[in-house]
Protein backbone atom coordinates (compact mmCIF):
# COMPACT_ATOMS: atom_id res chain seq x y z
CA UNK A 1 0.00 0.00 0.00
CA UNK A 2 3.16 2.13 0.53
CA UNK A 3 3.57 2.18 -3.30
CA UNK A 4 0.16 3.84 -3.96
CA UNK A 5 0.38 7.29 -4.68
CA UNK A 6 -1.86 9.19 -2.39
CA UNK A 7 -4.87 10.92 -3.44
CA UNK A 8 -5.64 14.58 -2.47
CA UNK A 9 -8.84 14.31 0.39
CA UNK A 10 -12.03 14.93 -1.81
CA UNK A 11 -14.41 17.50 -0.30
CA UNK A 12 -18.37 18.38 -0.83
CA UNK A 13 -18.86 22.06 -2.17
CA UNK A 14 -20.80 23.91 0.74
CA UNK A 15 -24.23 23.20 1.63
CA UNK A 16 -24.52 20.57 -1.31
CA UNK A 17 -25.90 17.62 0.59
CA UNK A 18 -28.57 20.46 1.95
CA UNK A 19 -29.86 20.82 -1.92
CA UNK A 20 -29.69 17.41 -2.84
CA UNK A 21 -32.45 15.68 -1.82
CA UNK A 22 -34.91 19.18 -3.50
CA UNK A 23 -32.42 18.50 -6.43
CA UNK A 24 -33.23 14.58 -6.67
CA UNK A 25 -37.15 15.05 -6.19
CA UNK A 26 -37.44 17.84 -8.70
CA UNK A 27 -35.61 15.55 -11.46
CA UNK A 28 -37.78 12.42 -10.75
CA UNK A 29 -41.07 14.61 -10.32
CA UNK A 30 -43.54 13.81 -13.18
CA UNK A 31 -45.01 17.06 -14.84
CA UNK A 32 -47.51 15.14 -16.94
CA UNK A 33 -50.87 13.92 -14.80
CA UNK A 34 -51.64 10.42 -16.43
CA UNK A 35 -55.01 10.14 -13.96
CA UNK A 36 -57.46 9.83 -17.47
CA UNK A 37 -55.57 7.20 -18.71
CA UNK A 38 -56.29 4.71 -15.44
CA UNK A 39 -59.67 5.57 -16.10
CA UNK A 40 -60.16 4.90 -19.08
CA UNK A 41 -58.14 1.68 -19.00
CA UNK A 42 -60.80 0.85 -16.78
CA UNK A 43 -63.72 1.76 -18.39
CA UNK A 44 -62.34 -0.27 -21.56
CA UNK A 45 -62.30 -3.39 -19.18
CA UNK A 46 -65.75 -3.31 -17.92
CA UNK A 47 -66.85 -1.97 -21.06
CA UNK A 48 -65.30 -5.22 -23.11
CA UNK A 49 -66.56 -7.75 -19.88
CA UNK A 50 -69.94 -6.25 -20.74
CA UNK A 51 -70.21 -6.63 -24.50
CA UNK A 52 -68.77 -10.21 -23.84
CA UNK A 53 -71.41 -10.88 -21.35
CA UNK A 54 -74.30 -9.29 -22.87
CA UNK A 55 -74.01 -9.98 -26.52
CA UNK A 56 -75.87 -13.23 -27.26
CA UNK A 57 -73.83 -16.24 -27.62
CA UNK A 58 -74.49 -18.22 -30.89
CA UNK A 59 -73.04 -21.08 -32.64
CA UNK A 60 -72.84 -21.24 -36.66
CA UNK A 61 -75.03 -23.52 -38.11
CA UNK A 62 -72.03 -25.54 -39.88
CA UNK A 63 -70.68 -25.99 -35.88
CA UNK A 64 -74.33 -27.62 -34.56
CA UNK A 65 -73.90 -29.90 -37.85
CA UNK A 66 -70.80 -30.91 -37.30
CA UNK A 67 -71.61 -31.70 -33.15
CA UNK A 68 -74.07 -33.72 -34.48
CA UNK A 69 -72.74 -35.57 -36.70
CA UNK A 70 -70.46 -36.30 -33.66
CA UNK A 71 -72.83 -37.05 -31.70
CA UNK A 72 -74.51 -39.62 -34.27
CA UNK A 73 -70.78 -40.98 -34.67
CA UNK A 74 -70.56 -41.58 -30.95
CA UNK A 75 -73.89 -42.96 -30.46
CA UNK A 76 -73.83 -45.46 -33.82
CA UNK A 77 -70.30 -47.14 -32.50
CA UNK A 78 -71.93 -47.72 -29.14
CA UNK A 79 -69.24 -45.71 -27.45
CA UNK A 80 -72.71 -43.73 -25.76
CA UNK A 81 -75.96 -45.56 -24.70
CA UNK A 82 -79.10 -44.24 -24.23
CA UNK A 83 -78.53 -43.01 -20.61
CA UNK A 84 -74.93 -41.21 -21.23
CA UNK A 85 -77.03 -38.76 -23.25
CA UNK A 86 -79.91 -38.67 -21.32
CA UNK A 87 -77.21 -37.87 -17.95
CA UNK A 88 -75.99 -35.37 -20.44
CA UNK A 89 -79.05 -33.27 -21.15
CA UNK A 90 -79.68 -30.22 -18.96
CA UNK A 91 -83.67 -31.53 -19.42
CA UNK A 92 -83.97 -35.17 -20.41
CA UNK A 93 -87.54 -35.13 -20.44
CA UNK A 94 -87.61 -32.26 -22.87
CA UNK A 95 -85.40 -34.33 -25.16
CA UNK A 96 -87.26 -37.71 -25.12
CA UNK A 97 -90.35 -35.64 -26.00
CA UNK A 98 -88.78 -34.56 -28.98
CA UNK A 99 -87.60 -37.49 -29.76
CA UNK A 100 -91.00 -39.44 -29.12
CA UNK A 101 -92.44 -36.58 -31.44
CA UNK A 102 -89.62 -37.25 -34.08
CA UNK A 103 -90.01 -41.19 -34.28
CA UNK A 104 -94.69 -40.78 -34.01
CA UNK A 105 -93.80 -38.03 -37.30
CA UNK A 106 -91.57 -41.09 -39.27
CA UNK A 107 -94.06 -43.98 -37.84
CA UNK A 108 -97.17 -41.92 -39.65
CA UNK A 109 -95.41 -41.11 -42.83
CA UNK A 110 -94.96 -45.00 -42.76
CA UNK A 111 -98.24 -45.98 -42.28
CA UNK A 112 -99.56 -43.73 -45.19
CA UNK A 113 -97.20 -45.22 -47.19
CA UNK A 114 -98.18 -48.26 -46.40
CA UNK A 115 -102.06 -47.85 -46.88
CA UNK A 116 -101.21 -47.02 -50.71
CA UNK A 117 -102.07 -48.86 -53.09
CA UNK A 118 -99.46 -50.60 -55.64
CA UNK A 119 -100.61 -48.62 -58.18
CA UNK A 120 -100.53 -45.22 -56.82
CA UNK A 121 -96.95 -46.05 -55.59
Amino acid sequence: MEKLPKLPEFKAPDGYFEGLPDQILSKTKSNSNYSYLKWAAVFVFFASISIYFLLPNSESPSTAVALDENINLYIDSEYWTAEDILAMSEDPNELLDELFEEEMTIFEEFLEEENLSPQQQ
